[in-house]
């Protein structure tokens, strides 16, 4: 590996622009780079930024000052030529290569928990790869769930979001029973659940929370009670995300701002449309609409 020392350059700025030297510093063109981040379950981070080639020089600021264990070198493994940039936040600036440079370090404890959730707070104007631990199989992205069960990790562009995400999350399971059938609702949420009902006539499922602040997902069967859905938290309306469906259960999602009584209102419910009865009269509709289209065509 090279390091390039920057003392002329550097002794020029202080001697003429050492208020804009303290502040940030500017040396070649912007690197045109994407970030991939590998989150560790003790809270540490692998940072590995990917540069273009360019036959300009490139800079490049770090996530964070507080890395360790710096790399910087070509896609082969090679060293390349660099400087280090002093400034608010810590930069490279990358000589020219014909190939793409690896800037690669450690953050240590850049997670940190809040509300029970492990959260990271992240600006980064560079599109991001975030590879979260196996465990935290449901992360929200500024509020927005996402089911990671059958994805590899997640991308931002541009990039400033909020991460959260769950290593060891709190599941239980309400089960309905109702004639001879039973129905399991699955809820992943850190506040206490109580008073669960499941209401057949008014196609409704009402619990209790404790806590405010509090993201609640629930896994519910369709045969119990099929969505869209709509959910109230004391008679009023609030946001929900209905984000997954393995064609038997759909996981819904609601951040409670109070406590109170949640109430989760279907379209129908057990046995007022059987689950295969809406199948079949689903698709029933759509082969009729085709055939519509296409009578009034000919």
């Amino acid at each position: 590996m090279k390091k390039i020392i920057l003392g002329l350059i550097i002794v020029t700025l202080f001697s003429t622009t050492s208020t804009v030297f303290a502040q940030e510093v500017n040396f070649g063109q912007p690197a045109v780079q994407s970030v991939q981040i590998t989150i560790n379950e003790d809270s540490s981070a692998h940072v590995v930024h990917i540069v273009e080639p360019s036959g300009n020089s490139r800079q490049l600021s770090v996530i964070s000052n507080d890395f360790i264990n710096l790399q910087i070198t070509d896609q082969d493994g090679d060293s390349v030529e660099y400087g280090e940039i002093g400034g608010d936040r810590t930069a490279f600036l990358i000589l020219p290569t014909k190939k793409k440079v690896n800037v690669e370090y450690d953050l240590a404890d850049v997670i940190s928990e809040k509300n029970g959730m492990m959260t990271w707070d992240y600006h980064y104007l560079a599109s991001t790869s975030f590879y979260l631990p196996t465990k935290a199989d449901l992360v929200f992205v500024n509020g927005n769930p996402i089911n990671l069960s059958d994805l590899d990790g997640i991308r931002c562009h541009g990039c400033q979001v909020i991460l959260e995400y769950q290593l060891d999350k709190t599941e239980t399971v309400e089960q309905v029973q109702w004639e001879d059938k039973k129905f399991d609702v699955r809820i992943i949420t850190n506040t206490d659940i109580s008073s669960f009902e499941f209401d057949q006539p008014n196609k409704k499922i009402s619990f209790d929370v404790s806590d405010a602040n509090q993201y609640i997902t629930l896994i519910i069967p369709l045969e119990l009670l099929w969505n869209p859905y709509e959910v109230f938290l004391n008679e009023n309306k609030m946001l929900k995300h209905e984000f997954y469906s393995d064609e038997k259960n759909v996981w819904l999602n609601i951040k409670t701002n109070e406590t109170g009584t949640v109430e989760i209102i279907g379209v129908s419910a057990v046995p007022e449309f059987p689950f295969a009865a809406v199948l079949i009269l689903a698709t029933a509709m759509i082969f009729a609409a085709r055939y519509t289209n296409n009578f009034n065509l000919r």
